[in-house]
């Protein structure tokens, strides 16, 4: 404000699905669009056909199965393990939290998610945090008016600096069998711990108890280095522009 210089804070790319006014359930043809260089289209597709595959690896390892999150008697776990931090939120979707046709807005959920990453990685660090990515928030099935909503957060992975947190969020009708709910939305969260002066401070490194866990922390382990990757390449590119 002082200055008036400016600089990049966050950088995403989102991805919509055009439905019918009339019909929700229809999904709609998107216009094409007239791109000024070979290029661009070419970048844009290959954007395509990468969160296209993760959605699909994402839906295969989720399935149509629940595995809840309960939240743990801390007192009786060791501390940096997957289960002493790990944490649930219970929300009934209202009528605010949804578009007109009665479905919950995708921003809403997305709230609770980070809300739900941020108490896990408190619990972990016992510092302040702040969310650092998120690594492609996918949209499984739409969620009604109505619904409860399980919004459930474990740690999969942390290096010397951040710390990775599995979200996702079960769905079902308030009044009915539980074997109606689904998996809904699913994501990765990175966070990274602060001093009071939000300075960088070394992450914890997490406790592994089982052969499950140790298979979630070496591909959060892959995650996190494709992620930096990424993030370098995309540096030099603003450094270029």
């Amino acid at each position: 404000m002082k200055t008036g210089s400016k600089r990049v804070t966050n950088r995403a790319a989102l991805w919509y699905v055009p439905l019918s006014l009339t019909n929700v359930d229809k999904i709609t043809e998107v216009p094409p669009i007239q791109y000024e260089k070979p290029e661009q289209e070419m970048e844009g597709r290959k954007r395509y056909e990468n969160q296209k595959l993760e959605r699909l690896e994402t839906k295969e390892r989720n399935g149509e199965y629940i595995v809840p999150v309960v939240n743990p008697n801390r007192q009786n776990k060791e501390p940096y393990t997957v289960g002493y931090s790990q944490s649930s939120l219970i929300h009934l979707v209202g009528p605010s939290d949804c578009t007109l046709h009665g479905y919950v807005h995708g921003g809403v959920t997305m709230k609770l998610m980070d809300e739900v990453a941020g108490i896990v990685a408190a619990r972990h660090c016992k510092t302040n945090i702040v969310t650092a990515s998120v690594d492609a928030i996918n949209f499984h099935r739409k969620i009604q008016k109505g619904c409860i909503i399980t919004v459930s957060g474990r740690m999969t992975f942390t290096s010397n600096k951040s710390m990775e947190i599995e979200v996702f969020v079960d769905a079902g009708m308030l009044v009915g069998d539980t074997e109606d709910q689904y998996r809904a939305v699913s994501a990765f969260f990175t966070y990274v711990s602060l001093s009071k002066d939000a300075k960088p401070l070394p992450v914890p490194q997490l406790v592994i108890e089982t052969e499950e866990e140790k298979k979630r922390f070496e591909e959060g382990k892959g995650r996190y280095l494709q992620t930096k990757a990424k993030r370098q390449m995309n540096t030099q590119s603003l450094t270029q522009q």
